[in-house]
């Protein structure tokens, strides 16, 4: 009797929480370079001039099926579902169950469609043929007379389509039919990533040459789409870098042409976010007259100093992290010496076989100007002390819990890292050679 109390309690559960939840679920199949298939699906929402990741499904090898619950959080909003540059809008309530099936640019929604999810699903089915240009592996292979023909035949029946778009959700029907309109332009241009080129600029297809003659990004809502930074980016990469055979790169070319103060703004802050500049520095620095908040101006500075500090000659940012016996140590301590920094972790085997020479390189550097500091990005404190205590690893030890500067200022992506510095804390080397490198040896000793 109470085994079947359980399972009727905990059943009773289980359609609750589906009921107060939603599911997507279907087929998902992304071709990467090297032919290799995307092994997840990524559930995100919009967010600057992008999306944001809110959680992720693994895909299923064997058939590329994927399931993923959303939350009570993102019911009743536009979400996004995909991988890269293949993002699908779903809007989905508490209790509905979403089918999609994607796959070299055909997208499928089936189920029982939302009147907002029918939408999307007769989107998909106008503009498959657009499609299959920009998020198929083998769009850059189809003649580019085909992708003038196929732009002409959807301009009136995109026009008619956006119009038509009436689900009775005010606020959807809204956006939706601004975005639209935006995403054809966006695969539109995809194509010139993969190398599509017309020629002569007098081969250029009207629909090209008008819009890199008429786009003058006055609309700060721009931003809110869900690919708005990229198809800044690809249009500037089209219209400069492939239409106009113009020297840069893409994200400084188009700043100038920006009209809305705001959207520029958040364009120059995030490309410096990305690194997009062949000069970071002169890029951070020149365009901090952009920025319009504090916090925008506060983002930019820090960005210029990140960016300085992997030039050589570079100011160096400083940290502080606690050693051994948990006194803090900070990296101004040691001004007026070369200092090495050793950003490892006790689970780093090339970490670990990079120690003998790193001890060897320490003893021969005794007596002299020199400083040795091994920052551990481990989270585990008790194991990283443990190591350092039995091996009894010279130099100095601090532990920064995967946090702080080292990890964010310092850029460290992966280990073992080396940086030497000099003695009035400029940048020798941001990304130095190991100490089973002889000629990290000479590099301290040339600036002693």
């Amino acid at each position: 009797m109470k085994k079947s109390i359980i399972a009727i309690l905990m059943a009773t559960m289980s359609l609750t929480s589906f009921a107060q939840n939603a599911v997507i679920k279907g087929k998902f199949t992304k071709i990467l370079p090297q032919n290799l298939k995307a092994d997840r699906v990524i559930f995100s929402k919009q967010e600057a001039g992008g999306v944001s990741p809110i959680s992720m499904a693994l895909v299923a090898r064997q058939d590329q099926s994927f399931t993923i619950q959303i939350p009570a959080s993102d019911l009743n909003a536009i979400r996004y579902l995909g991988f890269n540059a293949d993002q699908y809008p779903v809007y989905m309530r508490a209790g509905e169950e979403l089918t999609i099936d994607a796959f070299d640019g055909n997208v499928v929604y089936s189920g029982n469609l939302s009147k907002e999810n029918k939408v999307f699903a007769d989107w998909y089915k106008l503009v498959l043929p657009l499609q299959k240009f920009g998020h198929s592996n083998k769009g850059y292979t189809i003649p580019t007379e085909r992708l003038t023909a196929t732009l002409d035949s959807l301009a009136a029946p995109v026009d008619a389509f956006v119009k038509s778009i009436k689900t009775g959700n005010e606020a959807f029907d809204k956006y939706v039919k601004f975005m639209l309109p935006y995403s054809v332009r966006y695969d539109a241009l995809l194509p010139f990533a993969s190398g599509i080129n017309f020629g002569r600029k007098d081969e250029y297809p009207v629909y090209f040459t008008d819009l890199f003659k008429n786009e003058k990004y006055t609309d700060k809502a721009v931003w809110t789409l869900p690919f708005g930074f990229d198809y800044i980016q690809m249009l500037s990469f089209a219209k400069h870098i492939i239409y106009n055979s113009e020297n840069g790169m893409a994200s400084e070319l188009v700043l100038p042409e920006i009209s809305n103060k705001e959207l520029l703004a958040e364009v120059a802050l995030k490309a410096a976010e990305k690194g997009l500049s062949m000069d970071l520095v002169a890029f951070t620095t020149n365009n901090q007259k952009y920025m319009l908040t504090d916090a925008q101006k506060k983002k930019m500075n820090i960005l210029a100093d990140r960016a300085k500090l992997k030039v050589a000659g570079g100011q160096t940012i400083n940290f502080s992290y606690p050693d051994i016996n948990g006194k803090t140590s900070s990296l101004s301590d040691y001004r007026g010496k070369v200092v090495l920094l050793d950003v490892w972790a006790t689970w780093c085997a090339p970490c670990i076989a990079e120690q003998p020479a790193l001890e060897t390189l320490e003893k021969s550097f005794e007596g002299k100007n020199v400083v040795f500091i091994s920052l551990s990005i481990d989270t585990d404190k008790a194991k990283w002390k443990d190591m350092v205590e039995k091996k009894k690893l010279s130099g100095v030890h601090l532990f920064t819990n995967n946090k702080g500067p080292i990890v964010t200022d310092y850029d460290v992506t992966e280990i073992p890292r080396y940086i030497l510095i000099d003695k009035e804390g400029k940048m020798v080397s941001f990304d130095a050679p190991r100490p089973s490198d002889t000629k990290l040896k000479a590099l301290i000793e040339s600036k002693l």
